[in-house]
């Protein structure tokens, strides 16, 4: 899967009137015209090339710098308490509520891969903007367990960082697997979360990281943090030097 890139990556794509419009090709457009494209957040027609319709592109509440280097979140809003944790950083253009909430559950749960553009998009402005220093030598997707794949007919995750490739000019690989089922991260509580995934996630014996590697975990959304903590420790044991974060969304965490 590809996409058309963004600013400041490629010249295809341009903001206008605070929306991101992508350059689409020739062929893109006569296609269009018999199968419009429709907006990644409420799946309504748009014009050729807007990725968000204009009803949509004021509920998509981004997170804007200053950040919380452990969480993400901006720090007005950060609730982590500064908890070190494996990844070296996390970020995430937006905040799992309004529109972004509706976009990742169409991606996620109805089969929607093309609401992926926006978030690729997104993601790659977010992590020029906040890792611009950082060489990468690959990009990695959070793995779903066998059955959880079969049952979504994709990882969401890996759509996400395959889109990235591209726009990053960096490879993905798939270096993790998910070796057990687990409950569902978003039906425990928080302070259940670490032991649900802890030992689930391994390196496959024909997998092979070299040795001082920085890597880009990807996933399509945080809350605690567990389930990257935990790939990035593995990654680390298998021989990365840094692990950095980036997700499609987050979550704004209570007080409590």
């Amino acid at each position: 899967m590809q996409f058309a890139s963004m600013p400041g990556l490629n010249p295809r794509s341009k903001q206008k009137g605070g929306l991101l419009v992508v350059k689409r090709k020739a062929w893109e457009r006569f296609l269009s015209l018999l199968y419009p494209e429709r907006c990644c957040c409420c799946g309504k027609p748009v014009v050729c090339g807007k990725v968000v319709c204009t009803h949509c592109r004021p509920r998509l509440k981004s997170i804007l710098p200053p950040l919380c280097p452990y969480c993400g979140c901006a720090k007005k809003d950060c609730r982590c308490g500064g908890h070190r944790r494996h990844t070296d950083r996390c970020v995430s253009p937006f905040y799992h509520e309004g529109a972004a909430r509706s976009a990742l559950h169409r991606l996620k749960f109805d089969g929607k891969a093309y609401v992926a553009e926006m978030f690729c998009l997104s993601m790659a402005k977010t992590i020029q903007r906040e890792y611009g220093e950082v060489v990468f030598d690959c990009i990695v997707p959070v793995p779903l367990s066998r059955a959880v794949s079969k049952k979504r007919k994709y990882n969401q995750s890996l759509v996400l960082a395959k889109g990235l490739a591209p726009l990053l000019k960096v490879d993905c690989r798939e270096l993790l697997i998910k070796e057990y089922e687990t409950a569902p991260q978003r039906e425990l509580p928080a302070y259940r979360r670490s032991g649900n995934v802890l030992g689930v996630f391994s390196v496959p014996p024909d997998k092979f990281i070299h040795k001082g590697c920085t890597i880009l975990l990807v996933d399509d959304t945080i809350t605690t943090g567990a389930t990257m903590d935990e790939c990035a420790k593995i990654l680390k044991i298998y021989g990365a030097k840094a692990v950095y974060a980036v997700t499609a969304t987050a979550s704004r965490l209570s007080e409590s």
